[in-house]
């Protein structure tokens, strides 16, 4: 292999070695793979192959290296920003887009805030709510995110707004955090959006449970304070072809159900589908945060609510939309359900296995099954 090697000056080998963290030289780290610091078509090759070996922390310091040094390097950016967009969901961006859900989060937050206080952010993600905080004068913030890549971005985020002195984010687990190592006092206030569609299943209930009681001071405040769950029946012929796959086009493609997670819900935008409702809406349990049951409640030992509900249309039951209120302070609440205020969440629908056919005025009997990170139902 026939290249140059290339001599990068003293403030571009401090600007390189921080950014892709190495303890080492880059041109040496370079040398081991038996390429030099300016083949960047083998670097190229190089990067490929980490991301094919699914090593993408080294494919980010090679794809890094050719961005720093190359004075064309759309290819290597490109990749780059694919690497890193695999590991941040993209819900995030519809997330901080929703307006409304941003207003409704910081009006909580700027009432709850005392003077002086210190806050928990859980799943701090972009470290948007800490800031807030922040800005309504908490005295300090501890903003806690599992992801490695979120909790980077977020720390910079907070630094390139101004923030560092009152913010300090650790890329922990908020049931991995220790008092005397990553906070001295107790919170007044934990703040946390680990909700997804289903409202539980980001594992809102064991993060709050254990954050109130081991990291809370008595009178803590939490936001929000709750939700509720809402339902109705519906039928949804289109999707229920693949939920689970049937015949499709004359053929049984029920293998391909091995890739589908069964007896579990899946997020859909209800106002731009096409589905019957066949019952009014129903309320399934609410959650106050404030008061959530001391023992969880595991996936295999569920507990299991019956329902009765009237049909309004005939039709056939092929799932369970849901959905939920989110209850921010005692104040206002907020609805995710289709033409609700918060529309970056989805609705979450449960297929049912085999469907039943339905009148106007027909009971319907349907169980509830939950856990604490999860709502699952049953049609007997």
């Amino acid at each position: 292999m026939k290249s140059k090697v290339f001599c990068l000056n003293e403030h571009s080998k401090e600007l390189l070695n921080h950014q892709l963290g190495m303890t080492q030289d880059a041109e040496d780290w370079f040398k081991e793979f038996g390429i030099a610091s300016d083949n960047f078509q083998d670097l190229h090759s190089l990067a490929e192959k980490f991301e094919g070996e699914g090593n993408t922390k080294e494919a980010i310091k090679v794809y890094q290296h050719i961005i720093i040094n190359q004075t064309s390097s759309d290819s290597a950016k490109h990749a780059l920003e694919l690497i890193r967009a695999k590991s941040i969901p993209s819900w995030h961006f519809d997330m901080l887009s929703d307006t409304r859900r941003n207003d409704a989060f910081e009006k909580a937050i700027s009432r709850a805030v005392p003077e002086k206080s210190r806050v928990l952010d859980i799943g701090t993600g972009s470290g948007l709510l800490a800031m807030m905080a922040a800005r309504a004068g908490a005295a300090s913030v501890l903003a806690c995110e599992v992801n490695s890549d979120l909790a980077n971005v977020a720390e910079r985020i907070v630094e390139a707004n101004g923030y560092s002195d009152n913010i300090r984010v650790v890329n922990k687990r908020s049931d991995q955090l220790e008092e005397g190592d990553d906070f001295e006092q107790k919170f007044d206030l934990i703040v946390s959006e680990i909700l997804d569609s289903g409202g539980l299943g980001e594992g809102i209930l064991s993060s709050l449970r254990q954050a109130k009681r081991e990291m809370g001071t008595p009178d803590v405040k939490i936001i929000p304070a709750g939700i509720s769950l809402k339902a109705q029946l519906i039928e949804f012929p289109e999707r229920y072809l693949v939920n689970p796959i049937k015949d499709i086009s004359g053929f049984d493609l029920s293998i391909f159900n091995e890739f589908r997670v069964s007896d579990t819900y899946v997020p859909v935008d209800l106002k731009h589908e096409d589905y019957l409702p066949l019952s009014e809406v129903f309320n399934l349990r609410a959650y106050d945060f404030y008061n959530i049951h001391a023992q969880e409640i595991d996936f295999d030992n569920p507990e299991v609510d019956s329902i009765q509900v009237e049909i309004r249309q005939e039709g056939q039951v092929q799932a369970v939309a849901f959905w939920f209120d989110l209850h921010m302070d005692e104040d206002d609440s907020y609805s995710t359900g289709p033409g609700g205020e918060l529309d970056h969440w989805l609705q979450a629908v449960y297929f049912f296995e085999q469907p039943k056919d339905v009148s106007k005025g027909d009971q319907v009997a349907i169980k509830a099954v939950y856990s604490d990170w999860k709502v699952r139902f049953r049609l007997p």
